[in-house]
């Protein structure tokens, strides 16, 4: 498919997916504004242990901190978001991907996310919510690192119990092109501050999965499972890595861990969380992007601290 096609067809998904939103809300009501602006913050801190590669006498440690705020006022959501990605080395020279290199292979990788949301109830116990979001990964410079989603939440909450959100989503990343995905999210007692509670998630990339529960209001425990990693980076042009100058790298796992939430004030929360990292994998794509040579590494135990405040 050559390029000005390609681009043609990500613009008329887009104007499809934004135009049916129009003729659901005309045959609705819209839902009442409220004034009263919120703002929510977010860090974490997490900490991943050595892991060895599969292929040599090497291992990496990563650690890093994670920001998300928003600012929400009359059904409008803007967001920024903001990762920070640190790798820690042991013999490097011997990994597979370096050829001999004896210097780190990469420096610190950065995050950046910027969002836009838009939330509407056209029926009783319906909700509809339709975002663009546009963030950049990159080790040194962000040309070429960029990626744009454009989607819709269909939101149904029959009881208070029970809600159901079917998103519809179009992802541009340089590296890869235009890709469509669909995700399917149940939540069960989502508003609960006692006993159970659950979240499962049928993602066209990767299914997600909690199970909660509250031993007070203030106190609660959960475990999930669910994929972990980086977004694409885009690697530096004075990359070390032979055939790799800015060139794009994911590195992906899957993890299953234990959360402890204790919300010690109301809309502030203090959360601890230990996992398992499996099957992880550093991913590698040229420039143009194309076929990915792909290393796998060993299991890793995770350590994770968030704090969340709203107010």
């Amino acid at each position: 498919m050559n390029r000005l096609l390609m681009h043609k067809r990500c613009f008329f998904l887009t104007i499809s997916i934004f135009w049916l939103p129009v003729t659901v809300i005309a045959g609705g009501s819209h839902a009442d504004n409220d004034n009263n602006a919120e703002i929510e913050m977010e860090i974490d801190y997490f900490n991943i242990g050595s892991s060895k590669s599969n292929t040599a006498n090497s291992e990496m440690a990563t650690s890093g901190v994670m920001f998300e705020s928003q600012y929400e006022k009359n059904n409008t959501t803007f967001s920024f978001g903001y990762e920070r990605w640190n790798y820690r080395w042991t013999n490097p020279e011997n990994l597979p991907f370096g050829s001999g290199v004896a210097r780190d292979p990469w420096g610190p990788f950065t995050t950046l996310q910027f969002g836009f949301a838009y939330e509407q109830e056209p029926r009783k116990n319906w909700e509809l919510r339709y975002y663009l979001e546009a963030e950049s990964s990159y080790e040194k410079e962000m040309s070429n690192s960029y990626e744009y989603e454009a989607g819709i939440d269909f939101n149904y909450e029959p009881s208070h119990n029970w809600s159901y959100t079917l998103n519809v989503n179009l992802e541009y990343l340089d590296a890869d092109g235009a890709e469509l995905g669909v995700d399917f999210e149940i939540e069960w007692n989502h508003h609960a501050k006692e006993g159970w509670s659950g979240e499962f998630e049928i993602s066209s990339e990767f299914p997600e999965s909690l199970l909660r529960y509250h031993f007070t209001k203030e106190f609660a425990t959960a475990v999930y499972y669910g994929e972990g990693g980086t977004n694409t980076i885009r690697l530096s042009d004075n990359s070390t890595l032979p055939g790799l100058k800015g060139a794009y790298l994911e590195d992906e796992y899957t993890t299953f861990g234990l959360r402890l939430d204790y919300e010690f004030a109301p809309e502030q929360l203090l959360s601890f969380s230990l996992q398992k990292n499996t099957g992880r994998q550093l991913s590698f794509s040229g420039p143009k992007g194309g076929t990915e040579k792909i290393y796998k590494f060993d299991d890793s135990t995770e350590f994770l601290v968030k704090y969340s405040h709203s107010f």
